[in-house]
């Protein structure tokens, strides 16, 4: 019989270096987007407003692609409080849309800043089970390994990431998944499959410099063994 996942406390969860290193990435384009953000508000409020003809559905869409995009904003503003608000406002008032699946992995993402990793787990598995997009896949994947690591549960890590194999993401998100993979099997003892892992990668053409810099650390590290 399994025993159940352990509690974590945010004090005493240690983030794994190449899921920091990674997410320092992501939130480097997430800094880059706030400008984006803030033109796409103002955009969205363009069609709103020309949208008397437009059929019911369509409206409400829009109106939540609106209350996301303003989400979003105090989101990239650190503003957690008023994101978490607005993005369960969204996930109430507008239930059945794109922008709802979404409001939860960003809940999920607040949940696991906060250190809130039961809640955390709940909303992105959610969000994974319901996303038919590929957009934020590869972050909600990369915070639910890290709770497995915390957890101890390695399998459990191996069987989040291959979830990525559902959804036709990026070149540069499956490398760092592959990357995320290689760092899993090391943690597991399992030299020989990481230094296979390590190998497929190689053998990639036109590998993004941050991605160069991890395998080229990993091959020496298992180059020990």
């Amino acid at each position: 019989m399994l025993k159940p996942s352990r509690k974590i406390l945010r004090k005493e969860i240690k983030k794994d270096p190449l899921l920091d290193y990674l997410q320092k990435i992501e939130n480097g384009f997430e800094e880059n987007r706030k400008t984006i953000i803030n033109v796409l508000i103002i955009f969205i409020a363009i069609i709103i407003t020309g949208s008397l003809y437009v059929n019911n559905q369509s409206d409400i869409e829009l109106e939540s692609s609106s209350a996301f995009g303003a989400a979003l904003v105090a989101y990239s503003n650190s503003d957690y409080d008023n994101a978490k608000f607005q993005f369960e406002s969204i996930s109430s008032n507008y239930e059945g849309t794109e922008n709802e699946i979404f409001s939860n992995y960003y809940l999920g993402k607040i949940a696991y800043e906060l250190g809130k990793f039961d809640e955390a787990k709940f909303l992105l598995n959610d969000f994974l089970d319901n996303t038919k997009k590929a957009t934020f896949v590869c972050g909600a994947i990369k915070r639910l390994v890290d709770i497995s690591f915390n957890e101890n549960d390695f399998l459990k890590s191996l069987d989040i990431i291959a979830i990525a194999n559902n959804f036709d993401i990026n070149n540069a998100s499956r490398l760092e998944l592959k990357l995320l993979k290689i760092n899993t099997l090391i943690k597991m003892n399992d030299l020989q499959g990481a230094k296979t892992e390590v190998e497929k990668i190689l053998n990639s053409k036109n590998l993004p410099s941050h991605i160069n810099q991890k395998i080229n650390e990993f091959e020496g590290l298992l180059s020990a063994f």
